[in-house]
């Protein structure tokens, strides 16, 4: 079967299920599980929805501040208006919550979170064909590729089935002061977050900021670009330093709070949450690793169960013309659109200092992302990642810090130091409860399990469980052959 086919499964068809028979008994589960089933929120005030007027139904990983700029001049349009649609409902569950909302058919439009996301549902069968005439005219104002990165995904068949919306690039947002306040350098690469110097304020001051991989599709294509960029074993090895000098954070929003409230020195960044900290913040710029970064094109598109096909592309029209794509440049939101029209609007003649990082970003040369790859393991990746990092941290903290620490104390020279530091990163080793044989977490073992661990939640729980006892045993073990080397 093609990757991009659907696999549809029980384990969605059963979440399906669940969420159908809550919604028609009336109940609900909490907005940070799937979204706002019951009361509707719209921009920041919860109201009910009503039988006057009609509906339009959003599912977004996009946070409140962008939501509630659209949302009113969306219901203020001449299609809006026309149509009779007075509300938007938004739905803002976590990644792993989609399919099975989609399922239910309560879905209109899907909006924001990242290629990888798309391209599952895509290959799970659930995005539309924008096939009419509109779409295509849509699609044809949005150019094919920008800096290397596909603007538009066709499925095996052929069919347009997602646009990107907006364009976004990947670094860290620097906290100036802070750096200064501790004698920390100013980095400019992932490489550079790695050095021993951002973990000289352990335990007591982390300089860094992560998000937990799982809670953030922006980070989680940060930890990508790193594996993907500098290597499997490098990647993991950097990563593995860079968390043990961080605080590790349940979403992208406080992770970037972290840095723009001046809790540590640097933040994992998407673009425009460094772009806004930099205007709201003096003494925060955001930083693109140079050469160690890419640009993605944030997709919108239109769930295949849709009831509302009409009204759904009227709003993918909205966002996708010049105006709608001006609204990028909102002081509260100040991300990158996918088109340049969008400078010609109001609001771009507002935004000029925008408009020079507009024409940097589509020059970006990047790193050879493979989006097929992500694809195939990013299940497995997210999840590793919270197990070796986020459930072990105080372990992984401890043992980085014995390693800097008797590093600049004179104990250990450079090259021991990157020895240890090197055999920490190491990915870990289980017994795969599934066959029982010995696996390391290489690329071709998180392509094998992706599936199972999308889909077999026993089996993902039992993994993750053994990649954190592996990981803490592993972290303790090199912390004790760092001590056997002390005087």
């Amino acid at each position: 079967m093609s990757e991009m086919e659907a696999t549809r499964n029980t384990k969605t068809i059963l979440v399906a299920v669940v969420v159908v028979a809550l919604v028609a008994v009336g109940g609900y589960i909490g907005l940070g599980l799937l979204g706002n089933i019951g009361p509707t929120t719209t921009g920041t005030t919860t109201t009910t929805t009503t039988s006057s007027g009609e509906t339009l139904t959003v599912i977004t990983r996009h946070d409140v501040s962008i939501l509630s700029v659209y949302e009113p001049a969306f219901l203020a349009s001449d299609f809006a208006v026309s149509h009779g649609i007075t509300k938007i409902l938004w739905k803002t569950p976590s990644q792993e919550f989609w399919e099975a909302l989609i399922d239910t058919g309560q879905i209109d439009v899907c909006w924001g979170g990242g290629p990888t996301l798309f391209d599952q549902l895509m290959r799970d069968g659930l995005l539309s064909a924008l096939n009419s005439t509109l779409m295509q005219t849509v699609a044809a104002r949005v150019n094919n590729s920008i800096a290397g990165a596909d603007m538009k995904r066709y499925d095996s068949h052929g069919n347009l089935v997602w646009i990107a919306a907006a364009i976004s690039s990947f670094g860290f947002t620097v906290n100036d002061a802070f750096l200064t306040d501790y004698t920390l350098p100013t980095p400019s690469t992932w490489t550079d977050l790695a050095q021993p110097i951002y973990g000289s304020l352990l335990p007591t001051i982390p300089t860094i900021a992560m998000g937990n991989a799982p809670d953030t599709t922006s980070n989680t294509r940060i930890y990508e670009i790193i594996t993907q960029g500098l290597g499997w074993d490098a990647g993991w090895s950097t990563l593995g330093r860079m968390a043990g000098s961080s605080n590790i954070y349940s979403g992208s929003v406080e992770t970037q709070a972290a840095a723009e409230l001046g809790q540590v020195g640097i933040s994992m960044s998407i673009d425009f949450y460094g772009y806004l900290s930099q205007y709201k913040n003096p003494d925060c710029h955001y930083v693109v690793p140079e050469g160690q970064t890419i640009v993605n094109g944030d997709p919108i598109a239109i769930s295949n169960i849709t009831s509302h096909e009409d009204l759904a592309e009227g709003f993918v029209d909205f966002v996708l013309s010049p105006y709608g794509q001006s609204l990028w440049l909102h002081p509260n939101i100040r991300r990158m659109p996918v088109l340049r029209a969008a400078f010609d609007q109001p609001l771009g003649s507002q935004a000029q200092d925008l408009y020079a990082v507009f024409n940097q970003t589509i020059k970006t040369v990047g790193i050879d992302f493979n989006d097929t790859l992500s694809l195939e393991i990013n299940t497995a990746f997210i999840y590793y990642f919270e197990s070796v990092f986020t459930d072990a941290h105080t372990e992984l903290v401890n043992c980085w810090t014995t390693i800097v620490t008797e590093y600049y104390a004179g104990h250990l020279n450079v090259s021991q130091m990157n020895m240890f530091a090197d055999m920490m990163g190491l990915t870990v080793t289980i017994l795969d409860p599934k066959t029982s044989l010995s696996e390391k977490f290489t690329i071709d073992y998180a392509r094998e399990i992706n599936n199972n661990m999308i889909y077999d939640t026993v089996y993902a729980g039992q993994v993750q469980d053994l990649w954190t006892i592996a990981a803490k045993n592993h972290y303790n073990d090199v912390l004790s052959q760092v001590q056997a080397l002390l005087p």
